[in-house]
């Protein structure tokens, strides 16, 4: 699981990289291949968790998504209007329209996917096991069904949040034991440690990116091969930098909601980013 969601996070990175310091061919390529399987599986992994949470208890099940999901949710979020209302300054524009309701909701925002993902826990909190084993499948054919906007969005994605609770609870344990095994010892590297911090890297990358790309082009790098690697590279070694200073509760906090006993072991909230939305620059 946690390679896979490296696998999502670094796939993000390459579809906000195109969209801000693009374009390249080979890189449109590779996101055109990639978007009907990026927000289906990130959304999948992300419902695989949600039995286990469940186990502790609604109250606890919730609380814990406040801290791990609404509140790094706020905190980008207002982050990300700050920066919006700072260039628009800067450059002697007019705010943006509708700046301050951002602040609850923004669809055009890299950070929506936090917003369906925190929606998807606090519905299906009352759902007993066999609903959310019906419910998967049925939603996401009803998803498909709708015309494509942000309602079908959230339907879809629903349902592949519950295909994965559905896939935890129903299949896992039905896994052989040998096949189980030899996917135990598949190694991810780096991607694994990604993942397990993917809150991290998806929460920053993109404001990293843009700046990063910003500065760059500021300093005469115009060829998109190499705007392209700074938009990538710069976002995944900050989020690297950010996941080491966690130990920091000052740095803590931005991911987590801060507590006496926070630290960088705090519970994940398991997401990386959405892919389907084009991204701020």
């Amino acid at each position: 699981m946690d390679g896979l969601r490296g696998v999502t996070v670094v796939a993000v990175v390459l579809l906000h990289a195109e969209l801000t310091a693009g374009p390249l061919p080979w890189l449109a390529a590779v996101n055109q291949a990639l978007e009907p399987y990026r927000m289906p599986l990130l959304m999948t992994l992300s419902g695989m968790l949600l039995a286990r949470s469940l186990s502790r208890g609604a109250r606890r099940h919730l609380t814990g998504k406040v801290r791990a999901i609404l509140w790094p949710y706020a905190v980008w979020t207002l982050l990300d209007v700050a920066h919006l209302a700072a260039d628009a300054l800067a450059a002697g524009e007019p705010l943006p329209p509708g700046l301050l309701r951002r602040l609850v909701y923004d669809p055009t925002s890299y950070l929506w996917f936090l917003a369906f993902l925190f929606c998807y826990h606090v519905l299906a909190t009352p759902l007993p096991g066999r609903l959310r084993t019906a419910a998967g499948p049925a939603l996401v054919l009803l998803g498909g069904a709708l015309e494509p906007t942000d309602l079908s969005r959230f339907v879809t994605l629903a349902g592949w949040f519950l295909v994965g609770d559905l896939v935890a609870r129903v299949v896992g344990p039905r896994v052989p034991p040998t096949m189980a095994g030899r996917i135990a010892r598949v190694r991810w590297g780096v991607l694994a440690s990604v993942g397990r911090q993917s809150i991290v890297y998806y929460a920053c990358h993109l404001i990293v990116m843009v700046y990063a790309v910003r500065l760059a082009r500021e300093a005469g790098v115009t060829d998109p091969r190499a705007t392209v690697a700074v938009a990538v590279v710069v976002p995944l070694a900050t989020g690297a930098l950010l996941v080491r200073l966690r130990r920091h509760r000052w740095v803590d906090a931005l991911f987590v909601w801060p507590r006496v006993e926070s630290t960088a072991g705090t519970e994940q909230s398991g997401v990386a980013a959405p892919g389907v939305v084009p991204a701020r620059t």
